[in-house]
């Protein structure tokens, strides 16, 4: 396959940030890593892809391969997933290998991945590549192995559900098409997309799928997840809780992943600084913690007083950005203690507060099927595509509708068979 196929297909990140994938196999690379590592808690997608489609996922392997011309392609995956491990192996390229990470969380963060699977640190501000890495998800993978453009998703449905499943459905699908095909335990609920750690709570049920969309957790309403979620919607919320209650343990950079691999976001000191006025203690400020990830451990695990150190650090990336600060130093080394300060991911699950629901989502046959998609302009990083259609035109699954911009952007297409009802700056919608 061309690298232009690729292109083509409006194939980008099945999940985190959905960069464009033409645009990160456009280099040549030393090794072409498969992120295999799921960790958000309760999410199966990546697992279930690796044992029902294997086949296709290691075509798009080694196309990745040859594109990027590596030496070598390495499975990072989780050494729990034993049967998984034996499916793989036998059918494994000569040049590919499988290095297998323990069970913690982010284990899947790209600069955490490469890391544990080759020893080679990505240096704060650098991209894999500069450690001759490229990094691609399972459903990446698995969508440059079918060689098609990108129509719909795979994603898990779980948490207060009866039968918790990994499913495909047409991207642009709703919330609420979905949990319509679902026994839901819970009268009152809401919806977790993408993972309970990197995630947002949906606002309603009209909101849809898209091409990064990982999973969708169902939980009641008055969930400890919930109320600590809603606890912080606001910036006033997490700056009024720091400035009562931080009593500056620093337990949140103790177990910061990024912290501990080498860089230098300290989320104790974003704590400070709302503790005071972000103002008066400017030279207080740290640029390193524009580095965050955004993993939120610090906030949903670390913290003992049930603080928002990522709020504190978004606001204070906000600082960073409008003031234009830029952190120097030298490179980094991984804290001694990384190893042992990794967090494991059932002990996450237990201060999460969901140990009593279904840990497991099989690949099901059920595919959805909307009578309308609404089909977000902007699906991945960089400018949104630009419509190729009118209102009222007939289309085929698969379709290009929108064409990706100059620079970073992606191509989007048609998920169901039907007529375009609406066009506008930030979507499409098609109706059977």
């Amino acid at each position: 396959m061309q690298i232009q196929k690729i292109k083509d297909h409006g194939i980008v990140g099945a999940g985190g940030a959905g960069f464009p994938s033409h645009i990160k196999l456009d280099t040549q690379a030393e090794i072409v890593i498969m992120n295999a590592a799921e960790c958000e808690p309760l999410l199966h997608k990546d697992k279930e892809l690796l044992d029902k489609k294997i086949d296709t996922i290691l075509e798009g392997f080694k196309e990745a391969i040859k594109i990027t011309r590596a030496e070598k392609g390495i499975i990072g995956i989780k050494s729990k997933y034993e049967d998984i491990i034996a499916k793989i192996k036998p059918k494994l390229p000569s040049n590919c290998e499988i290095s297998e990470v323990d069970d913690f969380y982010p284990a899947g963060y790209e600069i955490n991945l490469v890391y544990e699977t080759t020893g080679r640190l990505i240096q704060p501000g650098d991209l894999p590549i500069s450690t001759g890495c490229v990094v691609l998800n399972v459903e990446t993978l698995y969508n440059i192995g079918i060689n098609n453009p990108v129509t719909s998703k795979y994603l898990t449905v779980g948490g207060a559900v009866e039968t918790p499943q990994t499913i495909q459905v047409p991207v642009g699908t709703p919330i609420k098409d979905i949990l319509n095909e679902f026994n839901v335990l819970e009268n009152n609920f809401r919806v977790v997309k993408d993972g309970l750690m990197m995630g947002e709570l949906a606002e309603n049920l009209d909101e849809v799928i898209t091409k990064k969309t990982a999973g969708l957790i169902i939980l009641p309403q008055g969930h400890h997840y919930i109320t600590m979620r809603n606890r912080y919607e606001t910036e006033e919320a997490t700056d009024r809780m720091a400035k009562a209650a931080c009593d500056q343990c620093s337990y949140c950079t103790d177990l910061c992943p990024m912290y501990l691999t080498g860089y230098p976001v300290r989320p104790e000191t974003a704590m400070r600084n709302r503790m005071f006025s972000l103002e008066t203690m400017e030279e207080g400020v740290n640029p390193g913690n524009d580095f965050c990830c955004e993993c939120n451990l610090c906030t949903l695990y670390a913290c003992p007083e049930g603080l928002d150190p990522k709020g504190a650090i978004m606001i204070e990336k906000k600082f960073i950005a409008k003031q234009d600060l830029e952190w120097e130093g030298l490179p980094r080394e991984p804290h001694p203690m990384e190893e042992y300060r990794q967090t494991p991911n059932q002990r996450l699950i237990q201060r999460l507060g969901v140990m009593d629901l279904k840990d497991k989502a099989t690949l099901s046959e059920l595919m959805v099927q909307p009578r309308k998609v609404e089909l977000p302009l902007l699906q991945h990083i960089g400018s949104p595509a630009i419509p190729q259609k009118e209102v009222g035109d007939l289309v085929e699954e698969g379709e290009i509708i929108a064409k990706h911009d100059e620079g970073i952007s992606a191509n989007i297409h048609a998920s169901i068979k039907g007529k375009i009802k609406e066009i506008d700056q930030d979507k499409v919608i098609i109706i059977r």
